[in-house]
């Protein structure tokens, strides 16, 4: 019985390769005025991280697997850089990519920067622009949690509403 599943996936054309048609990030980004510093986390599925990777590197002869952890870190710094923007006001926060972790069913990439507006400045007018993965995926949906003096915000960055969202505290 198992030969004959196996040999009409086979013949049938049947993929064993795990397909899904939703694509989903989660963004925290944590407002540190103790410290005088944000701090963030992208949390996303490794398959589509690597598949985002592999087509930055599309007009190379390399896979993304295939790079050193330097060379990895560097892409993934250029990519967070040009697909998370996050202003306060009329002030674009300046994030610094700061590494990424591996999970066995998730990737972590970890930003940070510095506070440079008041602590209660951080209290409204945030725009966020969140198209992580995007460029890979139309139907990406990338959740943004804000973190600000105890209280949490959370929205999504869509197709929707262009991978933006406003808010305040």
């Amino acid at each position: 019985m198992l030969l004959l599943i196996l040999v009409c996936f086979g013949i049938c054309g049947f993929s064993t390769k795990v397909k899904h048609e939703f694509y989903v990030s989660v963004t925290d980004i944590y407002v540190d005025a103790e410290k005088g510093q944000i701090n963030g986390v992208v949390k996303c599925f490794p398959d589509d991280w690597e598949r985002a990777m592999n087509a930055l590197l599309a007009n190379k002869v390399q896979r993304y697997v295939q790079l050193d952890s330097t060379s990895q870190d560097s892409l993934h710094a250029v990519y967070l850089q040009k697909h998370l923007n996050v202003q306060v006001g009329e002030q674009s926060l300046k994030f610094g990519y700061s590494g990424t972790v591996r999970g066995p069913d998730e990737v972590y990439l970890l930003f940070e920067g510095p506070m440079e507006l008041a602590p209660e400045e951080y209290a409204s007018g945030w725009t966020v622009n969140q198209t992580l993965l995007a460029d890979i995926y139309p139907t990406q949906e990338n959740i943004v949690i804000l973190h600000y003096d105890g209280q949490k915000y959370t929205s999504s960055c869509r197709e929707g509403n262009e991978y933006e969202f406003n808010y305040s505290f």
